[in-house]
């Protein structure tokens, strides 16, 4: 999946909060995958919002976390490095975080990374991006490639060794085949400059938290190769249009158990009306993996008091799950054009109230389908509801997100030049409301745009901000994800609350951060064939004793040999 929150033409009722950087969305939708939690339990039990911390000291391949400090004062203070701060609006008077001299030596840093904006006006025609250069003291120009292309340039660029300063590696370690053996060989090793307290240095990236360093896979074999751009931790909620679902079920009301749910969806299916109950999009196995939070599967993998990994297709709860679906698909409540919707498509009919309730991603893809719903007659409001158990009074259970949307990797250099490029990245995580921060995403004032009542950064003209917030500095690295949305009222309390609802219940992939050969170049393939048997049993076209053989088929075509190199990776770890 690809959320539309990184890949498509954004209006200007979205500007203000891709600027500020909480566009990003890892992918998930489909609920695969966890972020890892020092307390997370064995068996794929829930854990509480442990702080994501890594080991101080000088020793740890991990830099020493240390929270961004003096920074402007949040609506929705943080409960820890797995929440995020809210902000009503964007903070006036924004001050100065850099106060060291320029961090560049006045030569050119050359970058490669996804184009999942629209393209800025070149670096020539482009004041805020010359404005952003001046202040790095260096000329970073970016060779940005069209998205569909990326990991096929990625890999022509890591075997031709032809390497740009910076190198987004997409979805970390086991993002790009041959990419653990191409860190080893040709990226420049880290650990020295951030590992332990050596990151003091680098305040900016100290306040990244752990998790996202851990689950992208920035440490391989005791090195420190990559510096994460950290994402969000809730994953997968149903949404409600609150329109239908507050004035049909009611505004408080929570599902008790998978019955009570197949129950409201019922109520809401009005297929007379041209309203279905919910929906899927082709590929997606009926959303499987979403819906099996509800009967407390594990989030993509489970390690067991034994030590051992299982797989969550391998599971008696999944299986439950393909059984539910195959009711509710039974009994009309699924709409018709679910295998022909992609991703886009349905959440236009969302929108529109051709269903009440879907399974979609926390942060952005809910400011999009909301922000898009703020804008039909009468408008439409949407909000998640709060994890529920299959059965009534049991745990509920929610799976969260991988926190992290990329890495990047820089080419073997001087110690010199290694630390001048972590500099200026550390200048490009500038914090949150600082002037640098607001430099970065809004461009110049005047020229790029101007603040309202509120203080809230305004595109002026119509070029929806194209020359600041869409040069590709957020692909290098950015400042920790933040709830602020000023087109949407209400938006950081929405998601404060949220984050309140899932992080308690979030259950992790304790597979995250560590690498496979064979997840790397054949993880897709396996998934899809699952997911596409999966939707056969849940029409019927298959009976539901064919889920055993479709476990079988992954396992013997490659889902075992994953979980042997995950656990020799995790053995290795220990």
């Amino acid at each position: 999946m690809t959320i539309k929150a990184e890949s498509t033409v954004l209006n200007r009722r979205t500007f203000v909060r891709l600027a500020v950087g909480v566009v990003g969305a890892a992918p998930v939708l489909a609920g695969a995958c966890g972020l890892s939690l020092p307390r997370a339990g064995v068996g794929g039990t829930a854990v509480g919002p442990a702080p994501a911390t890594s080991t101080s000291g000088a020793a740890s391949v991990y830099p020493t976390y240390m929270a961004a400090q003096n920074g402007p004062r949040p609506d929705y203070a943080s409960d820890g490095p797995l929440y995020e701060d809210g902000y009503d609006n964007y903070p006036r008077n924004p001050q100065k975080s850099w106060l060291k001299d320029p961090p560049g030596a006045g030569g050119t840093v050359t970058a490669v990374s996804p184009g999942l904006y629209p393209p800025s006006r070149p670096l020539d025609q482009n004041p805020a991006w010359q404005a952003v250069n001046k202040a790095l003291n260096a000329t970073v120009t970016f060779n940005i490639v069209p998205q569909q292309d990326y990991v096929q340039r990625l890999a022509t660029i890591m075997a031709g060794g032809d390497l740009p300063d910076m190198l987004n590696m997409t979805a970390g370690i086991n993002g790009a085949a041959g990419a653990a053996q191409f860190l080893q060989a040709q990226a420049a090793d880290l650990t020295p400059y951030l590992g332990g307290d050596a990151v003091k240095d680098y305040p900016n990236l100290a306040a990244i938290p752990t998790f996202a360093w851990k689950n992208a896979g920035c440490a391989y074999q005791g090195k420190l190769y990559m510096i994460p751009i950290e994402r969000y931790a809730p994953g997968t909620f149903f949404f409600k249009n609150d329109n239908i679902y507050d004035a049909e079920i009611g505004a408080t009301v929570v599902p008790k158990s998978a019955d009570d749910f197949k129950k409201i969806l019922t109520d809401l299916n009005r297929p007379d009306q041209n309203r279905w109950a919910t929906a899927t999009y082709a590929g997606m196995g009926y959303d499987i993996v979403a819906w099996s939070q509800i009967f407390g599967g594990p989030n993509n993998w489970r390690l067991d008091p034994n030590g051992n990994l299982i797989k969550n297709f391998e599971t008696a709860e999944m299986k439950a799950t393909a059984s539910y679906l195959h009711d509710l698909v039974a009994a009309g409540l699924f709409h018709p054009n679910s295998l022909n919707y992609n991703l886009n498509s349905r959440r236009a009919d969302f929108v529109a109230g051709r269903m009440a309730i879907l399974p979609e991603g926390f942060g952005n893809p809910w400011n999009d389908f909301w922000g898009r719903g703020l804008q039909q007659n009468p408008p439409v409001n949407f909000h998640p509801l709060p994890p529920f158990p299959a059965q009534d009074g049991g745990k509920p259970v929610h799976y969260l997100s991988l926190g992290f949307q990329s890495a990047t990797a820089f080419k073997k250099a001087s110690a010199d030049r290694v630390q001048e490029l972590l500099r200026i990245v550390d200048y490009l995580a500038a914090p949150f409301g600082s002037a640098e921060d607001l430099l970065l995403i809004a461009g110049i004032p005047g020229v790029d745009y101007s603040l309202d009542a509120n203080g809230n950064p305004q595109p002026i003209g119509d070029n929806l901000n194209l020359d600041a917030n869409y040069v590709n500095w957020k692909y290098i690295v950015q400042h920790p994800q933040v709830m602020y949305l000023a087109t949407i009222p209400g938006y950081a309390k929405a998601e404060y609350d949220a984050e309140h609802m899932a992080i308690p219940s979030g259950i992790s992939d304790p597979s995250l951060g560590f690498f496979s050969p064979t997840l790397n170049t054949r993880n897709v393939t396996l998934n899809q064939a699952f997911l596409d048997g999966i939707t056969d049993v849940v029409l019927g076209r298959r009976p539901l004793t064919d889920y055993d053989q479709l476990v079988q088929d992954w396992q013997t075509n490659g889902g075992n040999q994953i979980r042997k190199e995950l656990l020799d990776g995790m053995a290795a770890a220990n």
